[in-house]
């Protein structure tokens, strides 16, 4: 037999019932209370105390709570792991019989609005959809109302490389198409119908697979979130051909927009380039970072921008100060239509707007068709700004539920009933002091508390003078003190409170009001917010390619790349001044593979980066890290640098390496771009020389497209002279004083040797490591063969090796003390 729960553990049950799979956030009073299992399990997840409560059964019902004005970031932990969480909110005033609640909002991790107007970053949630011949996919971040869909390849390796690429949480699917989405939350969802006030967000869509998508996504929205979601955008359909495809080896690879170390933008290239003054500039770049452009007209157009920009220094640092004034209004407008924006917000979209009018007379001044273009984009919202202004005062409370925000003189009966309240107080001091007149006590106060509203209070050493004809009556008895109340005090108290309770009310009234009256403006504001948002880019890019001495690339129709003194632009950022060595790159059409020799630590992979990151660069519209650059348009980046396990896989180094180098090997065209950076190290010397062999053979004479492949095989440089059009260049070193001197030069021609062993005595291996590598190699050397410790007798290697060393000595260059500790060395090992 079930236990018989009190009225509000009923009803409580009840809505869990309808959310049996969501952390029920039950509001009572001024906190969010969990009852049951899900106490149990929000307790010991966010370490908060396990309490009880009595209700009307037996057993006392488990319970936890957080309270409801912090409860934002016991949330978000609980998103952070994996929770779902249903808020109820009481939906009728405290008063006779059960409070009304209701589930007002269904807190998931894609869905999870986050308040911060510092957030830089989107929160995509996304829809799948599988069809009998491709994948769709459709991407929401509700937080700035972006809306995008996609159709992609049916491969799994494509499907996770594009919920990657977006950094989204959670994927909505039907039942029947249940998955498994990477490390994403998997939200199934059935609800396919046709909503009605949306039809306009479709306009951009003709087809129906990528409709049926974006509707799935759209119902889901509308079904957790409980509310009209008319800041929606018009959806976006991504079209791959129109960007550089890049898998999320060669994003992670190249620190496109976080660093390899521990994932935070620091040493990325969107730290290099993010000059932006503005939370929606900065996001609209790192979307440009991760999608550059193919098409030769836009990037050019972006670039004529920057130049532009370049060339009109005072209009661009005007430009920068004024976008120091300009608040998130992206995410701000998301909160007019999400309804939860307050007196501040409504403050700071105002502020932001009043910014339009000197931004665009800046950018009317530059004599550019394209800069004018985008300042015709900002059109005049002074009627929103002078609305704002009329009824907001300039340092609104957060609370839009207490009043003292609206600006007086803006509500006639706002403000009468302002002079009630004010002219109430006046009325107390003047009571409290004509009551200590007429009754001669004179430590009698007039006070005031929630509960019993206004009161006169008496010390204990004074009750004996209270007398009757006063006509006090009893209201509370403290320790120390009694409280009574008069019939005036009474009449006065209700004017008083009603006039507080009656503006208060009236306030949020009229608040209320004006966020409508913005709602109907709210894409109107998104606009302004995007135009806003690409004039901080250019301005980034126009500054980061002024203050470093960047130059505009120019692009060939030739497979050729030439670049004059080019640089890693993060490298050369964080390095001491001048410290940076350049370097030239020239790769040309009849030679598109470049073969790279040199040691450890030579510059190689930061040779191979920095063409990457020039490509990148220019083909987002930014000037480059060099003195001239001349470049083609790539149509894929495709890169394998550096050696990891992906162990929770079960894949070894060498398996991630060849998993890597086949995205390469099958999809790239003679268009793309590939880096390869010691292909075949994390196998056996000759399996690994080898494959890295078939490799270059393959993309010299089946791709032909522009590739860098470094490598410590030597022995492949022959393949420069087997007319497959291949280039050896290497980093060049110097050994001077028996010291490895890197010069960080890329130069023509193989290496002669790769100088590990002095790499590895610059890592100070013990020296008797050294000396057996050196004997090692030079019997390797001289016979070509496998030496093994076992095989060779100790005596006769040790003697060969003090002959090769004596050998090697030049007395008269020897300090006594070299010379010495020489001798001592010799000795040592013919004692051995």
């Amino acid at each position: 037999m079930k236990p018989k729960y009190s009225p509000m553990m009923m009803q409580y049950l009840s809505i869990k019932e309808q959310h049996p799979n969501d952390i029920v956030m039950f509001r009572l009073g001024d906190f969010y209370e969990m009852f049951f299992d899900d106490a149990l399990v929000v307790s010991k997840e966010l370490e908060i105390a396990l309490t009880g409560k009595n209700a009307g059964a037996k057993e006392r019902v488990p319970m936890c709570g957080v309270p409801f004005h912090s409860a934002s970031g016991y949330i978000q932990r609980l998103i952070e792991l994996n929770h779902r969480v249903a808020i109820v909110e009481q939906l009728s005033e405290p008063g006779k019989g059960i409070v009304e609640r209701g589930v007002v909002q269904i807190v998931t991790p894609g869905t999870i609005f986050d308040d911060s107007l510092a957030n830089k970053k989107n929160n995509f949630i996304a829809a799948f959809y599988e069809f009998d011949f491709v994948y769709c996919l459709s991407f929401c971040d509700i937080t700035t109302g972006e809306f995008k869909v996609v159709n992609i390849e049916k491969n799994e390796h494509n499907l996770i490389n594009q919920l990657q690429a977006m950094n989204v949480l959670e994927v909505v699917c039907l039942s029947n198409q249940q998955r498994t989405f990477g490390s994403c939350v998997v939200s199934c969802f059935d609800k396919e119908e046709t909503q009605t006030g949306y039809d306009k967000i479709f306009d951009n869509l003709s087809d129906l697979k990528q409709h049926k998508v974006c509707n799935l996504l759209l119902n889901y929205l509308l079904d957790t979130q409980k509310r009209e979601l008319s800041h929606l955008q018009n959806i976006e359909v991504i079209d791959h051909s129109a960007y550089i495809t890049m898998d999320l080896y060669t994003k992670k690879a190249l620190e496109l927009t976080t660093n390899t170390k521990n994932n935070e933008k620091y040493g990325s290239l969107f730290w290099l380039l993010d000059q932006t003054k503005t939370a929606m500039g900065s996001r609209y770049l790192k979307q440009w970072i991760e999608r550059p452009l193919v098409k030769k007209a836009e990037i050019e157009k972006r670039l004529d921008i920057v130049e532009i920009l370049n060339l009109h220094f005072i209009q661009r640092e005007s430009l920068k100060e004024v976008l120091k004034e300009v608040y998130d209004l992206e995410r701000l407008s998301a909160k007019i239509a999400f309804g939860n924006l307050n007196a501040r917000d409504m403050k700071w979209i105002g502020n932001t707007l009043k910014t339009i009018p000197e931004i665009k007379e800046q950018l009317l001044s530059i004599p550019d068709h394209d800069v004018q273009e985008i300042a015709t984009r900002l059109i005049d919202v002074s009627y929103i700004t002078k609305a704002i202004d009329d009824a907001i005062i300039d340092n609104p409370p957060l609370s839009i539920k207490e009043g003292s925000f609206i600006k007086d003189g803006f509500d006639e009966e706002l403000d009468e009933l302002r002079y009630i309240r004010n002219h109430g107080k006046n009325w107390l001091a003047t009571f409290e002091q004509q009551e200590r007149e007429r009754t001669g006590i004179k430590g009698l106060k007039v006070g005031y508390n929630r509960v019993f509203g206004y009161y006169i209070e008496v010390t204990k050493a004074n009750i004996p003078f209270v007398k009757d004809e006063f006509e006090y009556t009893r209201k509370q008895s403290l320790s120390n003190a009694e409280r009574f109340i008069t019939p005036e005090l009474k009449e006065m108290e209700t004017k008083i409170i009603h006039a507080q309770d009656k503006s208060m009310k009236l306030e949020y009234s009229i608040f209320q009001e004006l966020r409508e009256f913005l709602k109907k403006d709210v894409h109107l504001l998104q606009d302004i917010a995007k135009t806003i948002a690409m004039i901080d880019v250019y301005q980034s890019l126009a500054c980061i390619s002024s203050d470093n001495s960047y130059v505009r690339p120019i692009f060939n129709e030739q497979k050729t790349i030439e670049i004059t003194q080019g640089r890693h632009g993060v490298i050369e950022k964080v390095m001491e001044k001048g410290r940076y060595v350049s370097n030239d790159v020239s790769i040309q059409q009849l030679t598109p593979v470049q073969l790279i020799t040199g040691p450890n630590m030579g510059g190689k992979s930061t040779y191979m980066r920095q063409v990457a990151l020039s490509v990148i660069m220019a083909q987002i519209g930014c000037f480059v890290p060099a003195t001239s650059a001349k470049l083609p348009i790539f149509d894929q980046v495709f890169t394998r640098i550096g050696a990891s396990d992906d162990l929770v896989a079960g894949q070894s180094t060498f398996m991630v390496e060849m998993l890597e180098a086949n995205n390469a090997l099958n999809f790239a065209t003679e268009n793309s771009l590939i880096l390869f950076d010691e292909i075949g190290r994390g196998t056996a010397t000759f399996d690994g020389m080898a494959i890295a062999q078939a490799m270059i053979e393959h993309i010299a004479s089946k791709i032909k497209c522009i590739t860098l492949f470094s490598t410590h095989y030597h022995e492949l440089t022959f393949l420069s002279d087997q007319g497959l059009g291949i280039e050896n260049v290497h980093a060049s070193a110097i050994v001077e004083n028996d010291k490895l001197v890197f010069l960080y030069q890329v130069l023509p021609g193989c290496s002669n040797k790769s100088y590990g062993i002095h790499v590895a005595s610059l890592a100070k291996l013990p020296d008797s490591i050294i000396s057996r590598a050196n004997v090692l190699l030079n019997m390797l050397e001289t016979n070509n063969i496998e030496v093994k410790l076992v095989e060779q007798p100790i005596i006769e290697i040790q003697t060969s090796q003090i002959e090769k060393q004596l050998e090697q000595i030049d007395p008269m260059a020897l300090s006594p003390l070299d010379a010495l500790s020489t001798l001592i060395e010799l000795k040592k090992m013919i004692g051995k």
